[in-house]
């Protein structure tokens, strides 16, 4: 074997690929990668004043799109990288922002997935992996690289793991000390640098570098720039560029500049705005309607959510306007399907055959006994049973009434009704609650309110938590009437009751009168009437709360806790509570969180907040099983 072969033999699939690449790409470079042309059609609304922008990329070709931010550089660049749909976008940018894209023609030779990678001016990178995995999953994704290269990169690890630790290293990061890290975990400059190593990684035609220097040093950005420089002539690749330091521009368009350890530089030869019209393209900038001298007087900019009373009304038409809809359509469904299944259930029910049958087991010996006959005639027999059937009649239906209404009453006032809407608000009000806390301590907000002298739990959990406080009762309660309010239709239809009556029957079985001494003196001396005691000893009496048949103070609590309407307000208060409170122990729990764990800070509040509601909700249905 040569020696030649031997080096060849040496290189990993994806390398050798790269080299079979790269001789493709000559064979094409007569014709251009890319044709573009984008028309100003709307002088007020278009973000560059430029009537056309055209270029063309050919293989190893640099362009500089140069200009002011806000000139529409990151636009054209989006849409040219496919982040805009083709159709849609243009649509888009045609309506919006006046540019008519009239031309964005790619070789045809060139598979669409081949084209164009894009290094983001926001640095992007998959935060579940690290560094060296972010690399892998390029490598494996690349293109150009087929099934069997991937197999056969998987089952020689080390010749993959050999490509990443170059691609790291020709970004000036190092395989062993920086491949484990996380995304979290890198500084600003460095998670450039690995996002630069996934574009490097691909192999595409073009890379679109949206400022790819900012956030390095200089001696970083210069060998960086010399990498892009050495890759755009060796590998072929067309380099759209954007930047605002053209002495780094100069380096990637093939001028040489020396670093020096001050961070001047000596360029020699020619600079970027010297190399030709194709090389360099500028975007001048739309004077902006606040830049423009000011024909009305100006409007002070809004300081709405400074003060606590702001994030406070804010959170609270959040909290229940939001959640309104999801609680009503719960109740109405849970309402609809409870009322139909006991109506249903007391329709069926039959006891008359039954109380018939005892009647004449026990009836029947007594009339033998008072009449002196064996046989009882059969008048009697049919006399009693058409009176038997009759109170029957008179009695049952109301009763299976009463019973229905009370039912719904305890079930969805007493019960059910804060459960559901703790349950629904736990993700609905919690998890958002705890999104927000962890998205502020994983941004370093928190730490930023410190710094300023705020407490983050006043800044936040302050106004939430009075917000969800006033909201909660507020759902539970409209839920519960809906809920309620959807018997009165269901029970008639099925032969139990009247509407008005239902209504009767449940605000009865709701606003039970309190058994306490006070209330009862209140009642019996007909409200303000003194019934002859002087006024001390009416306000003495009246502010009694002792049981009516109990001196002890815990029967006493236990009545007031009880009692429909404050047992109905006191779970719903202590269940958001409940909520709030995990949600806010979950999200600042990590001092150093990372947006990584932002969804699992989320998950564990809901499901922490939902599982000690159901505890909470069984101790509070033993402490009304207390009640005499």
């Amino acid at each position: 074997m040569t020696e030649k072969d031997e080096e060849y033999s040496s290189l990993t699939a994806v390398e050798r690929l790269v080299e079979n690449d790269v001789a493709a790409r000559t064979d094409v470079t007569s014709r251009p990668i890319l044709e573009f042309r984008a028309r100003n059609v709307n002088a007020n609304t278009c973000p560059f004043t430029n009537e056309t922008v055209s270029f063309t990329l050919h293989p190893s070709s640099c362009l500089h799109l140069s200009g002011q931010s806000g000139a529409g550089k990151t636009t054209i660049s989006n849409y040219i990288a496919g982040i805009l749909p083709p159709q849609r976008g243009k649509t888009m940018l045609r309506n919006t922002l006046g540019i008519d894209i009239e031309l964005c023609q790619w070789d045809d030779r060139i598979p669409e997935r081949e084209r164009v990678g894009m290094l983001f001016q926001q640095t992007t990178l998959l935060d579940s992996l690290t560094v060296a995995g972010n690399v892998c999953v390029a490598l494996e994704n690349c293109p150009t690289t087929s099934k069997d290269d991937i197999n056969h990169g998987a089952k020689n690890l080390q010749q993959t793991r050999a490509t990443i630790k170059r691609l790291l290293e020709t970004v000036g990061l190092d395989y062993l000390r920086d491949g484990h890290k996380r995304p979290s975990q890198l500084s600003g400059g460095m998670a450039r640098r690995a996002s630069l190593a996934l574009q490097l990684a691909q192999h595409k035609h073009v890379i679109v570098l949206d400022e790819p220097f900012a956030g390095l040093d200089f001696a970083t950005a210069v060998g960086v720039a010399k990498e892009l420089e050495r890759i755009r002539r060796e590998r072929g690749t067309a380099l759209l560029l954007i930047s605002h330091e053209p002495e780094i521009v100069d380096i990637v368009m093939g001028n040489a500049v020396d670093a020096k350890k001050d961070g001047n530089t000596t360029a020699t030869g020619k600079s970027s705005s010297a190399l030709g019209s194709d090389s360099v393209v500028t975007l001048q900038r739309r004077q902006t309607d606040d830049e423009k001298p000011a024909s009305h007087k100006l409007q002070h900019p809004s300081l709405f959510g400074k003060d606590a009373s702001h994030r406070f009304v804010t959170k609270l038409l959040d909290y229940f306007l939001y959640s309104l809809p999801l609680i009503l359509l719960t109740f109405l469904a849970s309402g609809l399907a409870i009322a139909m299944l006991s109506s249903d259930i007391l329709r069926r029910v039959d006891v008359t055959d039954t109380v018939l049958t005892v009647v004449q087991r026990e009836v029947k010996p007594l009339i033998q006994m008072f009449t002196g006959d064996e046989d009882v005639s059969p008048m009697y027999t049919m006399m009693i049973n058409m009176k038997v059937k009759g109170m029957l009649n008179t009695t049952i239906p109301p009763a299976k009434a009463k019973l229905y209404a009370m039912g719904m009453a305890k079930l969805f006032v007493l019960e059910i009704g804060p459960l559901i809407t703790a349950l629904l608000l736990s993700g609905r009000v919690g998890g958002s609650y705890a999104g927000e806390v962890a998205t502020m301590q994983s941004t370093a907000q928190n730490k930023l309110l410190l710094t300023l002298g705020v407490s983050p739990v006043v800044w936040t959990f302050v106004p939430s938590l009075f917000a969800s406080l006033i909201a909660s009762p507020l759902l539970t309660m409209a839920g519960t009437a809906l809920a309620l309010e959807i018997g009165s239709y269901v029970a008639p239809k099925y032969g139990i009751g009247d509407a008005q009556g239902y209504r009767r029957e449940v605000w009865e079985a709701i606003f039970v009168p309190l058994r306490l001494r006070g209330v009862t003196s209140w009642s019996e001396n007909e409200g303000w009437e003194h019934g002859g005691k002087s006024l001390l000893e009416y306000i003495y009496s009246s502010l009694d709360l002792r049981c009516t048949f109990s001196d002890a103070f815990a029967d006493a609590v236990i009545e007031i806790t009880t009692h429909p309407v404050f047992f109905h307000l006191i779970k719903s208060l202590t269940f958001i509570t409940i909520i709030m409170a995990v949600s806010e122990v979950s999200a600042r729990r990590k001092t150093e969180l990372t947006p990584r764990g932002v969804p699992k800070v989320i998950t564990t509040s809901v499901v922490a907040g939902s599982l000690i509601v159901i505890f909470a909700d069984w101790a509070f249905s033993q402490l009304l099983l207390m009640r005499h």
